[in-house]
């Protein structure tokens, strides 16, 4: 993924919607910055940033995904030293924030991340957020000698595009750029009982008993 200037950019820059495609495929297809010459192009977050002040800054969206996010741990590990099984209730609180393939960080108020928003409720018709925390107490039946924990996958959502950023002047050279192959994705508001949650348990190493039993 890398950003793409519009070819033969000239004074006049008026152009029709299939011909900003036809450019965008042939840039992505053909083009490629020399490594000698990388300084001449803006990286992914200069274009980005710059979508707060350009002439225009417009997410195409082109695919959307639903998923189950990795196995992970919330809240403590709890230990039952005792003889029978015994209750642990285990306190959590997991937040979700959205990411791109392009490593920036994602704040409401961002231009660019408004576009994206915007642009991808009324095409899939979902909702987007930048970060989401659920939080939640439960309780465990740890059998005696064992450990326990809860375990996590999150209701994900992601949606991949290109964006179309134009400048009234010439911006490292070009009128026009794009950032291709751009992906982002975040907690699924809309279909959060995707998620799951497991209770686990297993019987504790001898290292373990050691450490939180004596």
């Amino acid at each position: 993924m890398g950003s793409t200037p519009r070819k033969n950019d000239s004074a006049n820059r008026l152009f029709r919607a299939g011909g900003a495609v036809a450019a965008l495929t042939l840039g992505a297809s053909l083009l490629a910055v020399p490594q000698s010459f990388a300084a001449s192009s803006p990286t992914p977050k200069e274009l980005l940033d710059a979508c707060s002040w350009a002439d225009l800054c417009q997410f195409h969206p082109q695919s959307y995904q639903e998923y189950t996010g990795p196995r992970h741990q919330v809240g403590r590990t709890a230990y039952n030293c005792g003889s029978q099984t015994n209750q642990h209730r285990i306190d959590w609180s997991d937040t979700t924030s959205s990411t791109n393939s392009v490593g920036v960080s994602i704040s409401v108020g961002a231009k660019f991340w408004n576009v994206f928003e915007a642009e991808v409720q009324t095409t899939y018709r979902h909702d987007w957020t930048t970060s989401h925390t659920d939080t939640e107490s439960d309780t465990l039946n740890i059998p005696a000698g064992s450990k326990g924990w809860i375990e996590r996958g999150t209701s994900k959502q992601q949606a991949t595009g290109w964006y179309e950023i134009h400048f009234g002047k010439r911006y490292y050279g070009h009128y026009i750029w794009y950032i291709n192959n751009y992906k982002s994705s975040g907690y699924d508001v809309d279909n959060s009982s995707k998620g799951y949650i497991n209770f686990k348990d297993t019987r504790m190493t001898s290292t373990e008993f050691n450490q939180h039993c004596r």
